[in-house]
């Protein structure tokens, strides 16, 4: 039983990319689908007033919506909306768009890779806000809402720094310099010539400090620099360039930059990863994924991995995923990718006082994918809060029960391969 468990884990991992589906009513299947839209915000100061800018990006790939068939290809057709609104009042802004894509393939129709982005800017005062995006797609109804907090109120004042990002580039004009292109999820990858954050701010007519300091996940300090700079504005740009040697240094690195001018200070800090050739993206540091593995592990692979040294443990983890990868003619490893993408919509997902790739519901989530089927029970009065989850696959069913209230399911029927 144990050996056919573990061959249709490896099976899910393979498909990978599964949906909820058949789900009853109650179960809010469309937001589950088209959760996986891109929805990001920047803020940058105003060259002609005391107004922050703010930048906002919703990135859908082809996978979220549904294509349908016609006579030249495929087509999907939706609508998207961002609107702005203060924390305890009206609406500020909204933009809206409506969209039809058309595919030659039906590989096109599913592909990740394949991105639409839409750009708008909202300038607004400094304060407490609300920004929601939602899409709906038109063709299966389904649609997704996601909703970011921005709190601005700090920025209020002569002296303001905005939080920093990196820069990317893309051809067109998305709020920046011609071509450049806010970097989502601070993720550079192996097409990233160099590394350069985009810092801004407002100050006082006159020089100002900025100092910027590099520190790996073991918080080693890599690289420290001072700018002075002068300004005869009341706002600053700077685009600063982190090494190469530095940049590359691990996966993950955290970038802290403090503004100093006269006796005020303001800090901000920004997390870069660094994607690698054969290492998932949702990866930030190899020795939190091996701890993120031990669902999969054999007792002895899970003491060899977890137990090696840092420059030994990243060549032990690529053999064994690449020893697993179903395309090694390919750069990349659907069953890795698979795996991780589930361990990291598990730490979004499962509320507990534990990560949400340790909960009962991330560990079988992990391990199986989405049900195939999801029954959801809530009677506040008796304050029983239940879940059961149908694998129809494998002729299995998983009970998990908040005995509280506050979104901590348990399982009720431990799954031996959670406690390796």
């Amino acid at each position: 039983m144990k050996h056919y468990y573990r061959s249709f884990i490896l099976i899910s991992l393979v498909l990978g990319n599964f949906v909820f589906c058949q789900m009853r009513p109650g179960s809010q299947r469309g937001k589950e689908v088209i959760r996986q839209y891109g929805f990001s915000i920047y803020s940058v100061a105003d060259e002609k007033s005391d107004s922050i800018r703010v930048l906002s990006y919703l990135s859908i790939p082809n996978h979220v919506l549904q294509f349908i068939k016609t006579a030249n290809g495929f087509a999907a057709e939706y609508e998207a909306t961002i609107t702005l609104k203060k924390k305890k009042g009206n609406q500020v802004g909204r933009r809206n768009w409506s969209n039809t894509l058309r595919t030659k393939d039906y590989l096109e129709s599913t592909s990740k890779k394949i991105i639409t982005i839409h750009y708008h800017e909202f300038k607004i005062a400094p304060g407490d806000y609300t920004i929601s995006a939602e899409i709906l797609d038109k063709d299966s109804n389904d649609s997704g809402l996601q909703n970011k907090e921005l709190k601005y109120t700090k920025h209020k004042g002569e002296i303001a720094l905005y939080t920093p990002f990196f820069l990317d580039y893309l051809a067109g004009n998305w709020g920046l310099e011609n071509n450049e292109i806010p970097m989502f999820s601070s993720m550079s990858g192996e097409k990233i010539a160099r590394t350069s954050i985009f810092v801004s701010g407002k100050i006082k007519p006159g020089p100002y400090i900025l100092e910027v300091s590099v520190t790996n996940s073991k918080k080693k300090e890599l690289w420290k620099k001072s700018f002075q700079a002068k300004s005869e504005n009341e706002y600053f740009h700077e685009r600063i360039l982190i090494p190469d040697e530095v940049a590359k240094q691990g996966l993950r690195k955290k970038v802290d930059i403090i503004l100093t001018q006269g006796k005020d200070k303001k800090s901000e800090a920004v997390i870069l990863s660094l994607t690698r050739s054969g290492i998932s993206s949702t990866i930030n540091d190899i020795a939190q994924a091996v701890e993120n593995m031990r669902y999969i592990l054999q007792d002895d692979e899970w003491k060899k991995l977890s137990k090696a040294k840092d420059t030994e443990k990243e060549v032990l983890f690529l053999e064994y995923w690449e020893s697993r990868d179903p395309t090694p003619e390919t750069s990349e490893n659907e069953v890795m990718n698979e795996y991780f993408s589930r361990v990291n919509y598990s730490n979004g997902s499962f509320k507990s006082y534990l990560p949400g790739w340790k909960t009962d519901m991330g560990m079988i989530y992990i391990l199986f994918g989405p049900p195939d089927d999801l029954e959801i029970y809530n009677d506040p009065l008796s304050r029983l809060y239940s879940q059961r989850w149908h694998y129809y696959r494998i002729n299995k069913y998983f009970d998990f029960i908040d005995e509280n209230g506050f979104g901590d399911y348990r399982l009720k029927t431990p799954f031996f391969r959670g406690r390796n």
